[in-house]
């Protein structure tokens, strides 16, 4: 029974509580609607609402072209549009500040500020900047010069490929017909990546000649060019004719033995003894 008595003064005890911290909330809330400086202005709410949508469109875009990775290409207009919407979050002012102060530098969370990094976190990881032009320090959807070299690189090695693959039924003949396509596909990527960077260029790009290079190799792993023939070929004459010149050198050389001259006793003594026989 007292058990339960102690149950009951528990129950009793916390539904007070609650309801406690329930009055403190409507209160806070009712300060809020009432004090113009507690609550966002109707403006900036509308900033945080663009915002809001355009992290969010953008979030999707990227899940969607992740496999295989296209998020630069089909995801640009969606980052340029978060970029938008939070520079007008940011430089809008009212009456009492700047509209992101309403929503930054507040609280532990920083939900606001966070989702936004997390969007700028993947584009800049992913080097998708290096994708297109900027204008005056502003990212514009404008494809970049080296994007559209590789891209005209990139279908001509690919069409070349798919041509001969419909001409003959062997798989690996583009292999001698397409070379120089791919060298100079592999040449260019080579010159405009950063190989010192994790991600030598962009992220799109780098997917396209990943899957470029593993078509080649697992089709052409066998196929050699002629140069490398040559350079096999003398490697390997120079490499026999060293051995044979040493195997030559070795068997058909006389070894001729030094001559060692022994001195006996009888000697000796006639050296000794010439020097007492001039004394005479």
């Amino acid at each position: 029974m007292a058990l339960i008595y102690f149950y009951i003064v528990v129950l009793f005890t916390y539904a007070e509580s609650l309801k406690d911290i329930l009055e403190v909330q409507n209160l806070q809330v009712k300060l809020t609607q009432d004090d113009p400086n507690l609550s966002p202005d109707s403006d900036c709410t509308i900033y945080r609402d663009n915002l809001a949508s355009a992290v969010s469109t953008f979030t999707s875009c990227a899940i969607v072209n992740s496999r295989p990775i296209t998020l630069c290409e089909s995801c640009v207009d969606a980052y340029i549009n978060v970029l938008d919407s939070y520079k007008n979050l940011s430089t809008s002012k009212t009456s009492v500040g700047y509209c992101i102060d309403d929503y930054v530098n507040l609280d532990r969370l920083q939900i606001v500020e966070g989702l936004y990094r997390n969007s700028y976190d993947l584009w800049h990881k992913a080097k998708c900047y290096e994708c297109f032009e900027i204008v005056n320090n502003t990212l514009t959807n404008n494809i970049s010069e080296e994007t559209l070299m590789f891209n005209i690189l990139l279908n001509g090695t690919l069409s070349c490929i798919n041509d001969h693959n419909e001409t003959t039924n062997n798989q690996t003949f583009f292999c001698s017909e397409c070379i120089s396509e791919y060298l100079g596909l592999n040449s260019y990527y080579k010159s405009i990546s950063d190989v010192n960077d994790k991600i030598g260029v962009c992220m799109d790009i780098v997917d396209l000649m990943n899957g470029t290079r593993a078509l080649w190799s697992d089709k052409c792993c066998e196929y050699r060019k002629r140069p490398e023939f040559i350079f096999l070929g003398s490697t390997c004459a120079v490499t026999l004719v060293t051995i044979l010149f040493y195997i030559m050198t070795k068997y058909c050389t006389d070894l001729k033995s030094p001559s060692v001259l022994r001195q006996t006793r009888l000697a000796g003594s006639l050296q000794v003894y010439e020097p007492n026989s001039h004394q005479h």
